[in-house]
C-alpha cells in the first residue's frame, strides 16, 4: 500500500499525527489530519523499506503514537496489586530488566498488566522517534471492550496481526485471559480457539465472538463462525477516513490505532 493524498503538504506536518503499526513482518504508516482524514499511508515488509516512506520518516512531526507487539504481559487483579511486590511479577515476565517493564492499568476491567516490549522493535522505533508515544494491542482493545460485553453469555475476542492472533475472553460479564499465539493458517487459529475454550470451561458454541484486524471476507473471520451464535466486528471509538475507497478499507484494518491518544500521556 503506497497512498498520498493530493491535499497533504509539508507545512502541515506540526498538526499531522503519525500512527505507526510495527510488527515482525510489516511496517504501516498512517498520517492523518486534525479532522483524522488519511493524508498519507504506507504499509511494506520491514526487510523492504519503501524509499517514499523512508522519507515520510525524515519529517518532524510533533505527535506519533508507536503500536508495538508485546514480548511478554501478565494481568494482574487491580486489588491485590502492589508495587512493592514488582520483583515478583517480573519472575512471570520473559527476562529480569525491570527497566524494561511497564505497567498499566485497566479500570474498567480492574486488573494492572505488567508487560515489556519487544526489544528490537522498541529499541528500532525509540531511535527514529525519541518523542513518540508507544502503545500496545491489549491497551487498545481492553479499554474498549466494554461496550461489547454482556452481563451474561461467553464472549471471546480474536484480534489479528499478521501471523499473530491475540485471544481473549469474558464470562458473564467477568474478564477471564488474554494471550498471545503465532498462527500461520486456519487450523491453528482452530486449535487455539479450541484448547482456550477447553481451558476455561467455555462452551464451543459461545454466544458472541468479537473480531478485530480482519474484515468480514477473511478466511479467519469465516472460520471463526462456527464457534459463536454471533459474530461482531470491534470498531474504534474513532474513525479514520479517505477519499481514496482501498485506501478506506486497508485502513480499517488498524482502527484501533487512532485511539492511541487515549491510552497514552
Amino acid at each position: 500500500m503506497k497512498y498520498t493524498s493530493k491535499n497533504f503538504h509539508l507545512h502541515y506536518i506540526p498538526q499531522y499525527k503519525l500512527f505507526v503499526k510495527a510488527d515482525f513482518l510489516e511496517d504501516t504508516l498512517i498520517v492523518v489530519d486534525e479532522s483524522n482524514r488519511v493524508q498519507a499511508m504506507f504499509s511494506y515488509p520491514i526487510n523492504e523499506p519503501d524509499a517514499e516512506a523512508i522519507k515520510l520518516l525524515g519529517l518532524p512531526f510533533q505527535y506519533v503514537f508507536i503500536s508495538l507487539p508485546v514480548q511478554s504481559l501478565m494481568f494482574i487483579p487491580t486489588e491485590v496489586y502492589q508495587e512493592e511486590n514488582r520483583p515478583l511479577y517480573q519472575t512471570f515476565l520473559e527476562d529480569n530488566h525491570t527497566e524494561r517493564t511497564q505497567v498499566y492499568t485497566l479500570d474498567n476491567l480492574q486488573v494492572t498488566a505488567c508487560y515489556q516490549y519487544d526489544l528490537l522493535l522498541y529499541n528500532r522505533w525509540r531511535a527514529i522517534f525519541p518523542q513518540a508515544k508507544f502503545v500496545t494491542d491489549f491497551q487498545l482493545l481492553l479499554g474498549e471492550v466494554q461496550a461489547y460485553i454482556p452481563m451474561q453469555g461467553e464472549v471471546l475476542g480474536a484480534h489479528f496481526n499478521n501471523t499473530q492472533v491475540e485471544l481473549f475472553a469474558f464470562k458473564n460479564g467477568r474478564f477471564l485471559f488474554y494471550n498471545i499465539f503465532d498462527i500461520q493458517q486456519v487450523d491453528d487459529l482452530n486449535y487455539f480457539v479450541l484448547t482456550a475454550c477447553q481451558a476455561f470451561g467455555l462452551h464451543i458454541k459461545l454466544h458472541k465472538i468479537l473480531i478485530s484486524g480482519v474484515d468480514t471476507e477473511h478466511t479467519y473471520s469465516t472460520a471463526l463462525t462456527h464457534f459463536a451464535n454471533r459474530i461482531e466486528f470491534m470498531q474504534a471509538q474513532s474513525d479514520l477516513h479517505a477519499d481514496n475507497e482501498n485506501v478506506g478499507k486497508e485502513v480499517n484494518r488498524f482502527n484501533f490505532i487512532v485511539d492511541a491518544p487515549l491510552c497514552v500521556s
